[in-house]
């Protein structure tokens, strides 16, 4: 096996790798939860323009990184904010995504009378029907 010069040695001998030390686990440093709905409340009182501030706020970064990542100019998002351009579609879709809110799309659905329901991660339903089938299997053997 060959050899490694430990970068802490200061005579720079060569250690073999086996007596290197081994790089443990990465830990998980935190979950990743997808898009955050906000208060129904506060969605109800905002306007259009709010709950795009609002978003960005709750964003770990500031405008102008939000308009670099959507590929608009740092004037063109200032107007997005304030609501003197307009903010739709796949833009739309990536400003929320970037800014992790779904609070433009409740306040749209909410103007429409609507509320927005999350789908369940496949995992999640998969193993909701597990458990029912085994519940509903269970009472068919007692029956039996």
């Amino acid at each position: 096996m060959g050899s490694i010069v430990d970068a802490n040695n200061a005579k720079g001998q060569e250690r073999s790798g086996k007596d290197s030390q081994a790089q443990g686990e990465m830990p998980w440093l935190c979950e990743v939860k997808g898009p955050q709905a906000a208060a129904m409340d506060f969605i109800s009182r905002a306007s259009w323009e709010g709950t795009l501030r609002f978003a960005v706020q709750g964003a770990s970064m500031d405008d102008y990184e939000v308009a670099d990542v959507l590929h608009v100019s740092h004037g063109t998002m200032s107007k997005i904010l304030k609501g003197t351009a307009g903010l739709w579609g796949a833009k739309l879709v990536k400003f929320m995504r970037t800014t992790e809110s779904l609070a433009p799309l409740q306040w749209l659905a909410d103007q429409m009378g609507c509320d927005i329901v999350r789908r369940a991660p496949l995992e999640t339903e998969v193993e909701r029907l597990r458990r029912e089938n085994a519940e509903l299997r269970a009472r068919h053997d007692r029956r039996a």
